[in-house]
């Protein structure tokens, strides 16, 4: 018999408080930890709620036989709650001017899960959703790895933005790493500030040097730039080229890079004298740099911006 991962641990929770509705999502990815999204929805304010875990949910419910042999709702929401894997929690509540458009795009997005789609896979995001009311039970669903074209996708966009934008950092990290499951588009954010900060994240596809491109070039030549790449997990090597290019601009450059990062930075050329483990020290050996007569040149003729790798090139890597 399936094990229902999501249904084991919603048993024994309360509805929703009478006008509210909940959403629930246990995202699955395949090679990364659990997490489960909640995000409640009441008439004078939205609670965002994100439990990351960080070992493997499904190893610690599907295999346990006190789980299968509990004899009451409440004896199982005991036992879970005992074995459930270490996890961290993040939340954040938001005001009621946030609840009526947020009800609105639900409410829009919602019908997309019923769309029939037997899809499924090894690689990918099993996603498992609970919509409660509190004068109903649960509607179940479930969707695989929604591409951005299905009619599942804007569901799991929506709440995965709400989500980074109201959420902590460590929460981030772990939506992050959702972000390509999800097909969200190239993991690339500037954050601007200054010193300007470019954040890129995830994994980089060869399908998205144009873009990457683009992102580069957004950054004028001599002001000075953090690269942000902590939660990096990796790229083609047909990539490096954009990398290159962008290390050698004549503003200071800097980059925090995570042991992905660091190890293909390295591969494109750039030295160890730039990389960075923590952006703190990266914006302070960035200020350092400011306050250095050498670093006050003139403004220098803007670079042309780089050539996108042929076709022909892009079959040979």
């Amino acid at each position: 018999m399936k094990f229902d991962l999501l249904g084991t641990l919603l048993v024994g929770a309360s509805p929703p408080a009478a006008g509210g509705e909940r959403h629930q999502v246990l995202f699955q990815p395949s090679f990364h930890s659990e997490s489960l999204l909640t995000v409640e929805l009441l008439p004078d304010a939205t609670t965002v709620h994100l439990r990351v875990f960080t070992d493997s949910l499904w190893g610690a419910l599907a295999g346990n036989a006190d789980l299968r042999d509990a004899r009451s709702p409440a004896e199982l929401a005991e036992l879970v709650a005992l074995v459930l894997p270490p996890h961290s929690d993040h939340s954040a509540v938001l005001g009621s001017e946030s609840v009526a458009q947020l009800r609105h795009d639900l409410a829009r997005d919602l019908p997309g899960l019923s769309v029939p789609d037997d899809r499924r896979g090894c690689d990918g995001i099993g996603l498992r959703v609970a919509v409660t009311t509190a004068d109903a039970p649960p509607a179940r669903f479930e969707a695989w790895s929604p591409d951005a074209g299905l009619p599942a996708h804007a569901y799991f966009a929506t709440l995965h933005r709400l989500a980074t934008e109201v959420l902590d950092d460590p929460a981030r990290t772990a939506l992050e790493q959702l972000h390509g499951y999800l097909d969200l588009g190239p993991p690339l954010r500037d954050r601007g500030g200054s010193p300007r900060r470019l954040q890129i994240f995830s994994r980089l596809s060869s399908s998205e040097e144009r873009v990457l491109g683009d992102f580069f070039f957004s950054a004028g030549d001599d002001e000075p730039v953090v690269v942000d790449m902590r939660n990096f997990e990796g790229m083609g090597t047909m990539l490096y080229p954009l990398f290159r290019w962008f290390s050698e601009r004549p503003g200071p450059t800097l980059w925090v890079a995570s042991k992905f990062a660091r190890r293909q930075l390295r591969e494109v050329g750039i030295p160890d004298a730039q990389l960075h483990h923590e952006l703190a020290d990266a914006l302070l050996h960035l200020a350092t740099l400011a306050a250095s007569p050498s670093s006050r040149n003139p403004p220098t003729a803007r670079r042309p911006r780089p050539a996108a790798q042929s076709p022909a090139t892009r079959r040979g890597r």
